[in-house]
Formats: structure tokens, C-alpha cells, sequence
């Protein structure tokens, strides 16, 4: 027989005393009273079997530490027994220590497993599994993070003595349905738990416990008691699935349910006493208000991706525009370089005498013409780029974060990207096409001044021509950096 079983034992023995208090936290359990001969044989069992790991100690009236043999049987006596639990993995050896664990937030919402001395059955929460203690101490895994749709969250309280739970989860059972007296204790205390996450406000009022319902009419109701024998089980726990633990949309599945709950509410009913009636069909009538809510949502979701296709598309028609406009002009300042040295050609097949003065300052002049507008065009156009990487920044954030960043990149930053990569293209190669024809017209400018004279200029080129281009083209080929 294990020491958990003993105790045990020694505790229902102990309840034939009239005057018998118990009190237990998870590792330390209390008892007084005037115990029976029998119970204090029975405790006596536990001293002599107590483990390493397990306290134990008998006072009497006279506050001395006895041993239970030693007791007088009638007299009070107070027994404690202690032990080393773990917070997440409580182990309990009376159904008053079950008890007092369920109205517990903190230790109930950190518990993993659950182990008891007084019940051989065994059942299984959201959070924690519920099963008999038998020997040694059982290990539970680790609590997970808290999800986003505490009760808490959802529920306003004006009450520090009447609050939600902090999570749902300890209060949702999980497969089969328990039997036996811890399986009763949950479930009295599983339907208040869930019935006080379903109002929109929970607050005292001359004493008593009410509950605020935000619909159309709002409600204000008393909270109420369920009757042991009559709680609408099943329907709490739909209704604690569907809204905090089916998806993220929690607020709006509540907000739902409780506006359903608050429509057409029987009159002079608390919320304990009309859930049992009223919950099935309200739980009903919001599951088909969220299915057209989610319609709604993905017709707003469809126009939301239309306008994202329609706003892309300009963009790229807009860059498309620019590499052309930017071909177009270099090409026309091309033409216009071109066309100052066919008059220059033209005048020396006619065997006029120009001024050279005069033709090195045209060149000049077009050479930096030529530069300025190209110099000016792209940076009109770098400037519509970066604008547009802002506006790309704003999209993903407030537009369309509903996309994940596969879809969105697949959808707007892939096609976006690839038509910005296009007209950089176009810039690097015009930019060379502007270089080349710049230093044609500078050296033109300075053929005509006297400075170099053309035949050396030819010559010179014929036999350099490799190695100033590979100087040049570090700078021609390099690429472009917004």
C-alpha cells in the first residue's frame, strides 16, 4: 500500500469526528479534530511508513508533538503532513484540497498534471491530466504560453472577487467524459468558470454577483448558482470551443454569441438559470452570424487584392513609361549631337572656313546639355523609385496584412521588383550610350580649339583604344545603386 493510499485511509477514518476540520494545498495538507481511536491508529500507520520525502507531525491540546499512539482518544489533535509539490504537477490527498486547487486561477492555470489520492478515476482537460496518485511523484510537461484569447481579454470585471479565468483551457475536457467525485467538483466549477467567460462585463451589486450582456437590448442580469443536478455541460463546452479555442477571431465570435444570448432573454432569469435554455440556441445563431461575417470578410478580402492588382499594375505601367521616356530622350539627344557634327562635315565638304572658337563651344555646349538631361530625368526617376518603395513598406503593414509574406511576395513584390530591375536595366545601358557620346563631343571640343591635333587624336586612339575602354567601363558597367 502506498503512503498517498494510507493517508488517505487515515483521513475518511478521521471523518466520524464531529468537529473535524481539513484544509490542504497542494503539499501541505491540515487536519483537527477529535479523532476516534481508530483514526488515530490509522495515522499512526502513516507515521511509521512516512517516506524520506513526506512530513509528518501530531500536536496535542498542549501544543507538544506526540506521536498518534500517544494521543487521548477524544481530545483535538491537529495533524499536518507536508511534502515537496511541484507547481505544475499538484498532488492532493482529500476532495476539499481538489476543491480549493479548482478556485485557484494561478495554480490551476499552471497545472499540467493532477494526481489524487481520493479518486481512482481518471479524465483529461485542455490543460492538464487528471488521474489517481499511486505511488511516487508524477512529473507534468511544462505550462505552454497563454494564447491571445484569455477570457480575461474579453470580459471586462469590476470585481476582484468575481473574475474569468485567465484560460479556458483547464475548463474544457478533453475526449471522454470522467466519473466519480473529482469528476463532479470539476464540472460544478467548469460551468461557473465558463459561464462567467461568456458576458461582456462581470461586476457586484448590493452584494451580489451580476453580469452585463452587450446586446440589442443590453442585459443586466444576477449571475446566479447552477444546480448540481442539471448543468447544461455540453452546451458550456461548445460554446467554450467555438469561441476561445476554434481560431483567432475570438472577440468577434464572442461578441457574437453574447448579443445572441442578449436577444429575446427570459425575463426574471439569471444567467446560470437561462444558459440551460437558452445557451444551445444562442451558440447556434452566432455560429451562422460568424459564417456571413467570414463572407463578408472574404468579399472584402477579394476587393482589397482587386485594388492591390490594380495599384500594381499602374506602378509597372508607370515604370515601363519611364524606361521608354528615358530611351526616347537619350536617343534625341543622340540625334542632336549627331546633327551639330553633320553641320561641321557638311561646312568642311563645302569648303567653308568655320570658326573653330566658334564649333569647340557648340560641342561643349552640347556635351553638357547631353549630361543635364540625362542627369535631370533620372533623378526625377529615382525619386519616383524610392517614393514607391515607402508606399510598397505602407501596403504590406496596413493594407494587406492579411496576406502572409508568401502570398505577398508572390503577388505584389515579385512583379513590382521585376519591373523596377527592368528600367534600371534601361538606365545602365543609356548611361553608357551618354558617357560614349560626352567624351566624343569633349574631344571634339578639344580637336577644335587646338588643342589636340586630329591626326594624333586618330592615332593615338588606334593604339590606346583597349586600354581606355577597360578604364572606362569601371565606371560605365558599374551597376546602378538607388
Amino acid at each position: 500500500m502506498s503512503i498517498s493510499t494510507r493517508v488517505h485511509a487515515a483521513i475518511e477514518a478521521s471523518r466520524a469526528a464531529a468537529d473535524l476540520r481539513i484544509g490542504e494545498d497542494p503539499g501541505r495538507l491540515g487536519l483537527s479534530g477529535s479523532l476516534t481511536r481508530a483514526a488515530l491508529d490509522a495515522w499512526q500507520v502513516v507515521s511509521d511508513a512516512a517516506p524520506d520525502w513526506l512530513s509528518f507531525s501530531c500536536i496535542d491540546p498542549a501544543d507538544d508533538s506526540i506521536q498518534p499512539r500517544d494521543a487521548i482518544e477524544g481530545e483535538r489533535v491537529r495533524i499536518t503532513v507536508t511534502f515537496a509539490s511541484r507547481a505544475n504537477a499538484p498532488h492532493l490527498f482529500t476532495l476539499e484540497g481538489w476543491r480549493s486547487l479548482l478556485l485557484d486561477d494561478t495554480r490551476v492555470s499552471s497545472s499540467t498534471a493532477v494526481r489524487l489520492a481520493f479518486d481512482d478515476n481518471h479524465f483529461r482537460t485542455r490543460a492538464f491530466d487528471v488521474a489517481p496518485w499511486k505511488g511516487a511523484f508524477a512529473a507534468g510537461p511544462d505550462t505552454p504560453s497563454p494564447r491571445d484569447g484569455s477570457p480575461r481579454r474579453q470580459v471586462r470585471s469590476q470585481s476582484s472577487t468575481l473574475m474569468p479565468p485567465s484560460r479556458i483551457e483547464p475548463w474544457v475536457v478533453d475526449g471522454d467524459h470522467g466519473r466519480g467525485p473529482a469528476w463532479r467538483a470539476w464540472v460544478a466549477v467548469s460551468a461557473t468558470m465558463i459561464a462567467r467567460s461568456l458576458p461582456n462585463e462581470l461586476y457586484t451589486e448590493g452584494g451580489k454577483e451580476r453580469v452585463s450582456l452587450a446586446g440589442q437590448p443590453p442585459r443586466r442580469l444576477e449571475f446566479g448558482e447552477f444546480d448540481t443536478d442539471d448543468v447544461p455541460f455540453v452546451a458550456l463546452q461548445q460554446a467554450a470551443i467555438w469561441v476561445y479555442l476554434e481560431g483567432a477571431d475570438v472577440e468577434v465570435r464572442h461578441t457574437f454569441l453574447s448579443a445572441e444570448l442578449a436577444r429575446e432573454w427570459p425575463v426574471d432569469r439569471s444567467l446560470a438559470d437561462g444558459l440551460k435554455g437558452k445557451l444551445e440556441s444562442s451558440l447556434d445563431s452566432a455560429r451562422l452570424l460568424y459564417k456571413a461575417h467570414l463572407r463578408a470578410g472574404s468579399k472584402d478580402t477579394l476587393k482589397s487584392l482587386a485594388d492591390l492588382r490594380k495599384a500594381l499594375a499602374d506602378d509597372i505601367q508607370k515604370l515601363v513609361q519611364q524606361a521608354r521616356d528615358l530611351s526616347s530622350a537619350v536617343w534625341r539627344d543622340v540625334a542632336v549631337a549627331i546633327g551639330v557634327m553633320a553641320v561641321r562635315f557638311g561646312l568642311d565638304a563645302a569648303k567653308t572656313v568655320p570658326s573653330s572658337f566658334a564649333f569647340s563651344t557648340i560641342y561643349l555646349l552640347v556635351a553638357v546639355y547631353f549630361i543635364a538631361s540625362f542627369w535631370l530625368t533620372t533623378s526625377i526617376n529615382r525619386r519616383f523609385l524610392a517614393s514607391l518603395e515607402q508606399s510598397r513598406a505602407a501596403w504590406r503593414t496596413k493594407l494587406y496584412a492579411f496576406l502572409d509574406n508568401h502570398d505577398y511576395r508572390e503577388l505584389a513584390e515579385t512583379p513590382l521588383s521585376e519591373a523596377i530591375e527592368g528600367y534600371r536595366l534601361t538606365e545602365r545601358r543609356t548611361r553608357r550610350v551618354v558617357v560614349t557620346v560626352a567624351l566624343l563631343l569633349v574631344l571634339a571640343t578639344l580637336v577644335e580649339a587646338g588643342v589636340l591635333d586630329l591626326m594624333s587624336v586618330i592615332g593615338w586612339t588606334s593604339t590606346h583604344v583597349i586600354r581606355f575602354w577597360n578604364i572606362a567601363s569601371t565606371f560605365i558597367w558599374s551597376p546602378y545603386v538607388p
